[in-house]
């Protein structure tokens, strides 16, 4: 029998890891967060998918380079064959992400599109969760994801008028929550297994950007070569996205992926103070309401 000693010993022990990766995931998700506004300084009017394509391809070129640079062994442990089929779906979900999303904003709104994706990811990486390892999600996290969402919803829809969605719009961002559980639930796999963070980073980007190549090579990409442009990818694909997935995964160790997709609810926190900061957007009392409730549902899954 263990003693009491050595259980609070252990439960001490598991305390400052889970800590630590609970706030890993929260940064990448807030780094995430960042997107909007940053796009938003982009000089023209380039389109999503462009940006997604390329923010895609940076990133995935810096990490290659910084894991090659690291020694090939991990790259080729990586693509093991015990993990080719959930790098494959993890790719997947990443390419699938930029292509649906910014397509269901165009067609449902920002606040409807991003509501809907926001919504439907937890939901889907629980259930995936459930049917994989036959452990249903816990009540506190149902309870958590519930008050985050609410609030969530309060800041994205507080932000400014909704637009009036077809049903092709909905089905695109039902689409993207989909894609962005299988990315987390895929890669959390992946990040249980041990191996390297950067190298799995990195080949996860190499299946998006080669599904990505494909339609970003239909865009027009004239604005890159605006000074302001290059300034602004940079970020995007290097601290915005290479930078805030290693970030994600990283707390994937001891966060699991109904969890993680939780506390992405931290990216539309992020993006509407960032509107209100840097953009001037109003900041009004349904948003502040609507802050603190995602914070509360962060809270209540970080203590849980």
């Amino acid at each position: 029998m263990t003693s009491p000693h050595h259980a609070n010993a252990r439960h001490a022990s598991h305390q400052p890891g889970r800590a630590r990766a609970v706030a890993l995931t929260i940064a990448g998700a807030a780094l995430w967060g960042t997107t909007g506004t940053s796009q938003a300084l982009l000089p023209g009017h380039p389109s999503p998918v462009a940006v997604g394509g390329l923010r895609a391809l940076i990133a995935g070129t810096a990490l290659l380079v910084l894991a090659l640079f690291r020694g090939t062994s991990w790259l080729r442990q990586v693509f093991g064959r015990g993990h080719l089929g959930w790098l494959a779906l993890a790719g997947l979900g990443v390419a699938g992400y930029q292509l649906t999303f910014f397509a269901a904003v165009s067609r449902a709104g920002v606040a409807v599109g991003t509501l809907v994706m926001l919504a439907t990811a937890p939901a889907v990486a629980g259930l995936a969760g459930w049917g994989r390892t036959g452990i249903r999600p816990s009540r506190a996290w149902l309870v958590a994801t519930l008050v985050g969402l609410s609030g969530a919803a309060l800041l994205v829809l507080g932000a400014g008028s909704v637009a009036s969605p077809d049903a092709m719009g909905l089905a695109l961002a039902v689409a993207a929550g989909g894609f962005f559980a299988t990315y987390t639930v895929a890669s959390r796999e992946l990040v249980v297994e041990g191996l390297d963070p950067i190298a799995l980073t990195a080949s996860i980007f190499l299946v998006a950007g080669a599904i990505l190549i494909g339609p970003l090579l239909g865009q027009d990409l004239s604005f890159v070569s605006q000074p302001r442009s290059l300034w602004v990818l940079a970020w995007l694909g290097l601290a915005a996205t290479a930078g805030a997935y290693m970030l994600y995964q990283l707390g994937m160790r001891r966060v699991d992926a109904a969890q993680a997709a939780t506390f992405a609810l931290a990216e539309p926190m992020v993006a509407n103070l960032l509107a209100v900061l840097v953009l001037r957007e109003p900041f009004t009392a349904v948003m502040g309401l609507g802050l603190v409730l995602v914070l509360a549902g962060l809270g209540l899954l970080g203590w849980a």
